[in-house]
């Protein structure tokens, strides 16, 4: 089932459509959806043909191809890339361009020192008009080491496409039967990864999914953010403990350095590695005219569901096999599920202001949006136009409510971050108190905004 992929969709038909042969590097995090994506894809394309790539060496893979995926290719038992090529070009077709898909393509570069020589001279020397998707879930590689691997040979991609997270509307199609605020502590735990998704059971709530199909030993999810750390690193020893202090919010250089006393230099070198494979990034604030209120930029796990590994899972996996997973439960994950839903709220809040500035529902129509980070305070967010009209605003999802004190602490930050205060909206999963309601009321440049508005 393909969930929020129309804009994919219609980019990949918009390189099929092109006259002349077509390299596309199509890349993104394991298990974000790009497999499901291309076959999507392909269903309509005559003749289109799936290669899985596995970790093996060149004589192995192509013998697998042969021997157990595409005994329609007539190819002998122990082919080469000039052969499966020849074999493809040979296939009978309607004249219309064939889509080749190549997953995990990283594994025949590293395993082979002919494939993306023979792919384009083949491309070169064919008739027929190829459409060539070479997919990848190792982000590092694509982005810093591919290139360069292949050479001149990478002269003949014609696009690169990075596949991106899900957001929260699609995760809330998905689980439809599930309550709108379990949506949105689902959503920070499993992130926009839907081959996450498919391990909770859509007719169940969070809290049964949760001890279900999370806690339980047996289970993929356990150890999924763990393993995902463990495929790409060495030294796991290393970078466990890293996580684990971001995970715990120590989230500044400094923090890290006083947490685990390893040398500031281990520590940057350590985080570069982490960033380079997208599993942490480091975020600054919004550029303005009080730069010296702001903290510098502060490093934190950008996958939730590596997030959620390393805060509840991770660090006490020894009291899994002692204690229930309802224990487990009560004991660790409910007293602070709030607040961690607390942290993922803001992108859920992004996606609704995206949505309501396209459709020109907001007092302003941004081009800018960032997220302010004073040394006092945080502006959730802090949008301006091209004329410089601002709106600032603030996302509740853990406080009973939004007070009065919460509206005038925002303009305080504003001040330090030496903003305007253009236009305010405060979002609330819980409501607001009286005294903001009135000023509400009285002040245009307020808007109350709670779940049953988004």
């Amino acid at each position: 089932m393909l969930i929020g992929r129309d804009a994919e969709i219609n980019l990949l038909n918009q390189y099929y459509m092109r006259a002349d042969d077509q390299v596309m590097i199509m890349y993104g995090l394991e298990g974000v959806g790009k497999s499901t994506l291309v076959r999507e894809f392909s269903e309509d394309t005559p003749g289109s043909l799936y290669f899985e790539c596995k970790p093996l060496f060149e004589r192995e893979q192509l013998y697998h191809w042969a021997n157990y995926s595409h005994k329609e290719l007539k190819l002998s038992e122990y082919p080469d890339f000039a052969s499966l090529f020849s074999a493809i070009d040979n296939i009978d077709d309607d004249g219309s361009k064939r889509v080749l898909i190549f997953d995990e393509f990283q594994y025949l570069i590293k395993y082979s020192t002919e494939f993306t020589s023979q792919l384009f001279k083949f491309l070169t020397e064919s008739e027929k008009a190829y459409f060539v998707i070479l997919v990848s879930s190792s982000i590092e590689w694509v982005e810093n080491s591919m290139v360069k691997k292949i050479g001149m040979d990478a002269k003949h991609i014609t696009g690169f496409f990075k596949v991106k997270e899900l957001g929260f509307g699609s995760f809330r199609e998905y689980f439809s039967k599930m309550k709108f605020d379990e949506c949105v502590s689902g959503y920070a735990i499993l992130g926009g990864i839907p081959k996450l998704w498919t391990y909770f059971d859509k007719n169940k709530g969070l809290r049964e999914n949760i001890i279900n199909n999370i806690l339980d030993t047996n289970s993929v999810l356990l150890t999924y953010g763990e393993e995902a750390v463990k495929k790409e690193l060495r030294e796991t020893g290393v970078y466990n403990t890293i996580l684990c202090a971001l995970a715990s919010g120590k989230n500044k250089l400094n923090d890290l350095y006083n947490h685990t006393l390893f040398s500031r230099a281990k520590i940057s070198v350590y985080i570069k590695n982490l960033m380079e494979l997208g599993f942490v990034s480091k975020e600054f604030s919004v550029d303005t005219e009080g730069r010296s209120n702001t903290q510098k930029g502060i490093y934190d796990i950008c996958i939730n569901y590596v997030d959620f590994t390393y805060k509840y899972l991770f660090p006490f996996k020894d009291e899994l096999e002692s204690d229930t997973r309802a224990a487990f439960y009560e004991k660790h994950i409910k007293p602070n599920l709030k607040k961690y839903t607390s942290k993922f709220f803001p992108l859920v809040c992004r996606e609704y202001l995206d949505t309501q500035n396209t459709y020109g529902n907001l007092p302003i129509r941004y081009n800018k949006l960032g997220r302010w980070i004073g040394k006092l305070g945080t502006i959730d967010f802090v949008a301006s136009d091209e004329n410089g009209n601002t709106l600032l605003v603030l996302c509740n999802w853990e406080k009973p409510m939004i007070r009065f004190d919460d509206y005038e602490w925002l303009l305080f930050c504003a001040k330090q971050a030496r903003i305007r205060a253009d236009y305010c909206m405060l979002i609330s999963a819980q409501g607001f108190d009286e005294k903001l309601k009135f000023a509400s009321s009285s002040k245009k440049n307020i808007t109350l905004v709670t779940l049953d508005n988004m």
